[in-house]
Formats: structure tokens, sequence, C-alpha cells
């Protein structure tokens, strides 16, 4: 069961639920105008900031860091009326390392992912660093359907 979010729900607050509790999200941005998304965790949250990771060597990568504005997606539920969703709006940069030893801290599973050369994925990953600019939140689990827009 995730939270419910209400209008006392700060932008921090929907950042950490964002990272902590929906955690599996779409990135999407394009790449020479057509639409190029890819399923992303959403690894980090700090100083208002969301981190994803992923390979240097991933085409979706280059994506990212060519178009510098992307929108994140993220759904939790079982069905329909009981979901809820959000859409962000922000821009997106290449961090290269910063933080990647403390995102495998917070994130064990990816000890397991790369548990056959850790370091050598640690250098092979990129950590991308995304400024929220305006996010949208929906929740069917609420009477009535309860929206929310964030600001940042």
């Amino acid at each position: 069961m995730v939270s419910i979010l209400n209008n006392q729900t700060s932008n921090e607050e929907f950042l950490e639920f964002a990272t902590n509790e929906v955690h599996n999200v779409d990135v999407a941005t394009t790449h020479h105008g057509a639409p190029s998304a890819q399923v992303c965790d959403l690894v980090l949250n700090k100083n208002g900031k969301l981190y994803i990771v992923t390979s240097s060597q991933n085409p979706f990568f280059q994506d990212l860091i060519h178009q510098p504005k992307v929108i994140i997606n993220g759904y939790k539920g079982d069905g329909t009326m009981d979901s809820c969703g959000f859409s962000i709006r922000g821009t997106i940069k290449n961090v290269e390392h910063e933080y990647i030893d403390e995102i495998f801290e917070k994130n064990d599973y990816l000890n397991e992912i790369y548990a056959d050369d850790i370091e050598g994925a640690k250098e092979d990953l990129r950590v991308l660093e995304i400024t929220p600019k305006e996010a949208a939140y929906l929740d069917h689990r609420t009477h009535p359907i309860f929206t929310r827009k964030f600001e940042f």
C-alpha cells in the first residue's frame, strides 16, 4: 500500500513518495524529434532533485544527454480504481558518478544485479540528475478522485 497524498503534501514529501514508494517509472524524452522512453528506477531524491542511473553504453543515455527535457511517469496499483500516478516535467543532466556509492547503498538490489563486477558497473553507470519543474498527481483510490499539481 502506498501513501495517499493530499493538499498539505510538500514538494519534498512528493519527491520522497515518487522515489521510495513508486520507484519504477517511465522516463521519456525525444531523439531527433521522435519519442524515446525507457523504464528506470528513481534511485535517489536529494536536495529537490531526482536521480536515475543507466549504462553509458545504453542508446537511451545518448538521447537523455542530447535532449535535456524529460517527462517521468509513475504508477502504482492493481487496477484503475486501486491506483495512483504522477507525471513530472523537468530537465535532466549527466552528473557522471556523483552519488554512485550512496545510490548503491540505498538500493541494495543494485549490488545483486551487478554482483559479478560491482566496481566495473559503477564505472560504466552514469548518474543522471533530474530537476523537477512541475508535476501532476492523480489518485483513483479516494472518493472523489484526488488531483494535485506541484510547482518546483
